[in-house]
This record gives C-alpha cells, structure tokens and sequence, in this order.
C-alpha cells in the first residue's frame, strides 16, 4: 500500500555517467571508499560533499540535471531540498526566541489571534509546533490540496484554508506526526513577530547571514538559473520517467521547499555549528538529541543513541535531499539528488554513515535488505526465502514495499509479487503488505488472488479505504 511509500518519503532509469570533473584530491581513506561505492552506484543523480574540520575533502557531481537535453548536474547545480527548509524555520524561529520577542510556551493565539481552531489557538505552543507534536492536520496530503492545482497555493495565507477549520489529528502533546502544517503555522508567526514577509526574514537573517547565495523559496514555474529537474517514476508509463513539476508546492516555503547547493548548504552547517547563526545556549538546545525519537526542535537525529549525528533531511517524488553534522568524528556531510530516495539517495547516505561513523542495526537491516531484493529479483524467490530464514538481520518492510512498487512502475508484475508476498512472510500481521499484494496481482490481471488478498488486508484492517474501494471495483466485473 502506498502509506508505507509515504512514510519512506518522511524518513528521503537511465544509466547516467558519472562527472569525472569537479572532484577533489582526496588523502582520507573512508572518503576514498565512500568515492569508489558512489562510482560505482547505478542510477545516482546528484551532487555529494564532505567535509572534515570544516575543511572540504570531497565534492563531486552525478548523473544528469535535464535528461531531455542530456545536461550533466555539476556542483554549483541548485537542487529542491524539499523539507531542509524546516531547519531554516527553527533557527529562526530560535533567533526570535534570543531576542526575547517570544518563547516555547507561546500558545498559536499570542500571535494569530483569529486562528479558527480554538483547540489549536489556545492549546498548541511554538515547542510543539517544532517537535511536529501539535496534532495539526496534514494539509499537504489532503484531498483538497491534492486535486487542486498547486499554482494557487502560494502564500502562507493562501494554505489557511486547507488547515484552519479542520479538527485535530490528536490532542496537542498526545503523539508524534511529522506534518508540514506545523511549520506553516511557524512561518506565519515568524511574520506576525518581525514585522516582516517570512521570505524577507530568512533571506536576511539566515541566507545572508551564512552568505548562502544561490538558496532561495523560488517559484518552481520560473526559470532557476542551473537547477535541476526532478524525476519520479511515472505511475502511467511503464518504466518511464516524468518530471515532478505538478507534484510538490508551486513555491518554497517554511516547511520546505526552496533550492540550494551543496556549497550553500555547506556554509548553513558550518554557520549552525560554530554559532554564527545562535548563539551557543541556543545552538546546544537545537541539537540536543531528544530522550526518545527521532526529532527535536527542528532538526533530526541519525545512528544510534548518542551518536552525535545531527541535520535534516528531505524527500518526495524526485527529490532526497540532506546535510548532516557528525560531531564526534567532525564531519559534515551534504547529499542532494533529483531522482526518487531508492534510486541512490538512500544507498549513498546509508553507505556515507556506515564508513564514517559505523555500522548500526538499522544500517545492517537496509543493507540486508536490499541484498534480499537483489536476489528476489536476480535468483527467484524461494532463494530469497532461504537467505531470510538463516540471516541474524531483519527486513525493512518499508524499503522492501518501495522496491516492490518499483516494480509495479517499471511494469514487470511478477517480481513486485514476489517482492509484496516476502513482505506478508516477514510481517504476516502487517495490512499493507496485503493491500500492495493485491495490487500486485490486480496489475497482473490476476483477478482471484487480488481479491483474496485485498480481504485479507481488510480483515487485519477493517478500515482499510483502499481495500474497500478496490473490492468493490473488482467484484463488479
């Protein structure tokens, strides 16, 4: 089911050749592994920099900006960062927070005084807005965004209507949900504090600040001097790739958005780090990791507990996006693509992990994984099996539904069943496994086993929409 593709977007076919320009020398040994794996790696598109002790010992360009006019990517390319923007917001939003213009505890209403929700208005803080523990409703994922044309969408004025009125997804503090509403809000009191346009505060107060000066909240429908185009699998054309343009916001904003450079956001770390943009009580507050979970005040946690490894990162159709700190071992690390996450950016930025700061268990149940998919679709699935069944590492459901959906976008039916029936091995309770099979099988004009399994997706989940929706179609013919 396509939920677990959602969810992999929150976490980030040609064959393209690799830029032999623009790499630097490189006397580190980790970088030089790094460097021969992303050589190596079928299918990247974009640009990789590293750096130690604020020094850069790699930089280097992948793959093609515009497939159309064959134009290679290069390392002053601007690439979609997608949700990095929400590190530009917190830091803002903790600079007004220095200058005592507000606090944490500051209730939405404080600033946005006819919010239309007053649940919201009076319960959800600035804290929970930057820790995603408001309850907000997911406005970015909404019908009514979906189906509009993105064009009309943008102002922060103009998203009100798809967040205001509507009732909370939890009560405020009760859960985690990562939504990009809660930025948003964040956005508008930024305005509401400084008196001036979000895109005005950022631009003077962080892209300047860090002279960040090919970073902006474009319009996506305008020409961006040396962008790239974004490229997602088509859901219509088998195997082909179609350009995103119709798929993400028509603008940048505080939930993210903009584009920027490797080099740019580079100098963002690099300011963030050595209290260029903070000052220290403020920049240690940001990158506290959280006791439990993933994200703190904006900004995300990688490896295992303690590990030091701070950043954000960003993901949609087309685009993986991510810089990241590693403070024990010193360094930082920038990733940006213009492809989907599984086609490259998950393997680079896993693979960059692992040789500079170790393996995980996380880390080691990506890779078994992907060796599972390889030999699911290389061998045959029974050898998969096999390979399961005496590994000590366990399968990553998400990473194995996307690689299955793959398949279905690439047209070849047979391997996403075999792909979606490991995943219902290994996660026998699991309704998504049993929702992607069916649609699997439906894909492949198997008409009985798409049924059998959308009912047994529905039993695990009675309230499984798609599953009723694509029974009742079924059942009609």
């Amino acid at each position: 089911m396509k939920n677990l593709i959602y969810l992999l977007i929150l976490m980030v076919f040609c064959s393209c050749k690799k830029e032999k320009s623009n790499s630097l020398l490189i006397k580190d040994t980790k970088i030089n592994q790094i460097a021969n794996y992303l050589d190596a790696l079928e299918g990247l598109s974009g640009v990789v920099l590293i750096a130690k002790n604020d020094s850069i010992l790699f930089k280097k360009a992948y793959g093609f900006s515009h497939l159309g006019l064959k134009v290679q990517n290069n390392t002053e390319t601007k690439f979609s960062y997608a949700s990095i923007g929400k590190s530009f917001t917190a830091v803002a939003i903790f600079q007004l927070i220095q200058e005592g213009k507000l606090s944490l505890q500051d209730p939405i209403g404080k600033f946005l005084p006819d919010y239309a929700n007053k649940t919201a208005r009076d319960s959800i803080t600035v804290e929970l807005l930057l820790k995603h523990k408001s309850g907000l409703p997911n406005y970015f994922h909404s019908k009514k965004y979906l189906n509009s044309s993105k064009s009309q969408f943008r102002s922060l004025e103009s998203l009100e209507q798809l967040y205001e009125n509507e009732p909370l997804e939890f009560k405020p503090n009760e859960q985690f949900a990562y939504r990009n509403t809660n930025y948003i809000v964040l956005g508008r009191i930024i305005e509401v504090v400084s008196k001036m346009s979000y895109e005005d505060y950022i631009k003077k107060h962080i892209f300047s600040a860090a002279a960040m000066e090919n970073t902006g909240d474009f319009d996506i429908d305008l020409n961006i001097e040396n962008a790239a185009e974004n490229y997602t699998l088509s859901d219509i054309y088998p195997n082909r790739l179609q350009k995103t343009i119709f798929m993400g916001a028509a603008k940048g904003g505080p939930a993210g958005g903009g584009y920027s450079t490797i080099d740019d956001l580079y100098k963002f770390a690099i300011a963030f780090k050595n209290n260029k943009l903070l000052s220290s009580r403020f920049t240690n507050l940001m990158k506290k990791e959280p006791k439990s979970g993933w994200y703190g005040y904006g900004m995300q946690f990688a490896g295992a507990k303690g590990s030091g490894i701070y950043g954000h990162s960003g993901g949609h159709y087309g685009v993986g996006a991510e810089w990241r700190v590693f403070e024990k071992q010193n360094y930082i690390v920038v990733l940006l693509t213009n492809k989907d996450l599984d086609q490259g950016f998950f393997d680079a930025r896993f693979f960059i992990e692992k040789t500079l700061s170790g393996t995980s268990q996380k880390l080691d149940n990506y890779f078994f994984t992907k060796e599972v998919v390889e030999i699911c679709l290389d061998d045959n699935l029974e050898q998969a099996k096999i390979l399961i069944e005496d590994s000590k590492y366990k399968i990553s459901e998400i990473h194995l539904n996307t690689k299955g959906y793959e398949m279905i976008k690439r047209g070849f039916y047979q391997k996403a069943i075999d792909l979606f029936t490991l995943e219902t091995l290994s996660f026998p309770e699991s309704y998504d496994a049993y929702d992607s099979l069916g649609e699997a099988y439906m894909k492949d004009g198997q008409i009985k086993m798409a049924i059998e399994n959308y009912r047994k997706s529905l039993e695990l989940n009675p309230g499984n929409q798609n599953a009723k929706e694509k029974l009742t179609e079924l059942l009609k013919n």
